[in-house]
């Protein structure tokens, strides 16, 4: 009776055919035995191709996945900064930093995002106007979020070559990277096409930023690690209402999830070792004392006509921020009660003196990739 074979008789081959090119799979054979599997392999497979490289592997040997691993296998998010060529589209000189001396804008926030909308091509979202994904009564709430994003992104982008450790170098760069698209996405899903996110965040005057206290206490490690975790555990809550059903924002939360395991397994660590743990205390209640402001409406969000105090979807939200701070891990939290309102202003000097810092490596250290 002849033998059938079986996956220990069947062999992968993996050829090279030059040093710039890549191994691929090129075949399959079935032999008796590993040195034969190879010599085969190479009058097969190499009788027309000088090769640089030969791999043959016993397909019972290797880990291959099934018709049921393909959930597992799909990308968790489409945001477009994990494309190749994100970081060149749109590419323009962004390091000049936002001049108080540049004109104001005539236009609040709301009325830019209105424009943008009603300019021929302007909203560029595939997700459609933003009150339909967190509510009009959230609108500040998310546009404010994004500018905490966006200059966390940028500040974060420090920390690529402040080393650290190798593997959480390279994530705080990841972490950063996804910041700056989700502010990017958060503009868009609120009418803003591409010049007009530009010019909201390279060319607002400093005046017109209000960025969150928080990103002010971004400094050392132990602060940047207590911030990072307060911005991700906001941006979760406001991703997680009832309303914010829309795909991108989704991916959105999905991606500030992970963010926030990786601050919270940070926190644990520097409270946990004895040289740390008292500074990273001490970062941590500075952080959480300043973090108040994060569910805060800025003076510009709120109407003329609207009762003094947080409204009750902030305080709502800001209650749920800090249960989640609470299970976070930290040191102690000194979230303040209730939310407190923005400050005009703050955020834009934030913002200038990072850029000042990129345009220091783009001028001393690689110029003719900046070029």
């Amino acid at each position: 009776m002849p033998h059938v074979p079986t996956d220990d008789d069947v062999y992968e081959v993996f050829a090279q055919t030059g040093t710039g090119s890549a191994l691929s799979h090129v075949g399959s054979l079935v032999a008796p035995r590993r040195d034969a599997a190879w010599h085969l392999a190479k009058e097969t497979y190499g009788r027309r191709d000088d090769l640089f490289r030969l791999w043959v592997v016993r397909r019972g040997d290797l880990i291959v996945s099934s018709a049921g691993d393909r959930g597992l296998l799909a990308a968790k998010t489409r945001m477009p900064h994990r494309q190749p060529g994100f970081p060149t589209t749109r590419r323009r000189d962004r390091s000049a930093a936002p001049d108080a001396t540049i004109a104001a804008p005539a236009a609040t926030v709301a009325t830019q995002a209105a424009a943008a909308r009603e300019r021929p091509g302007g909203s560029v979202s595939e997700c459609g106007d933003a009150h339909g994904v967190a509510g009009r009564a959230l609108d500040g709430l998310w546009l404010a979020l994004a500018d905490d994003l966006f200059v966390l992104g940028n500040r974060l982008g420090e920390r690529i070559v402040d080393y650290i450790d190798l593997e959480e170098s390279l994530a705080v760069g990841s972490i950063g990277q996804e910041a700056l698209a989700h502010a990017e996405t958060v503009l868009a899903l609120h009418g803003f096409d591409g010049p007009a996110a530009d010019a909201h965040f390279f060319e607002r005057p400093r005046e017109q930023w209000q960025v969150s206290r928080v990103i002010g206490r971004l400094g050392d490690w132990p602060s940047t690690v207590a911030c990072g975790l307060v911005i991700a555990a906001a941006v979760t809550v406001l991703a997680e209402e009832p309303a914010a059903h829309e795909p991108a924002i989704a991916a959105v939360r999905d991606e500030q999830l992970v963010h926030l395991d990786h601050w919270r397994r940070w926190a644990r660590a520097l409270a946990a070792w004895p040289e740390t743990s008292e500074e990273f205390a001490q970062a941590y209640a500075e952080v959480t004392r300043s973090a108040g402001d994060l569910f805060g409406a800025g003076p510009r969000d709120v109407p003329a006509d609207a009762p003094p105090g947080p409204s009750a979807a902030a305080a709502e939200l800001h209650g749920r921020l800090a249960a989640l701070i609470r299970d976070s891990g930290g040191p102690g939290s000194l979230l303040p009660d209730l939310p407190v309102a923005r400050a005009a202003g703050n955020g834009g000097s934030v913002l200038a003196d990072c850029l000042a810092h990129g345009r220091v490596v783009r001028e001393h250290y690689a110029p003719e990739v900046f070029r």
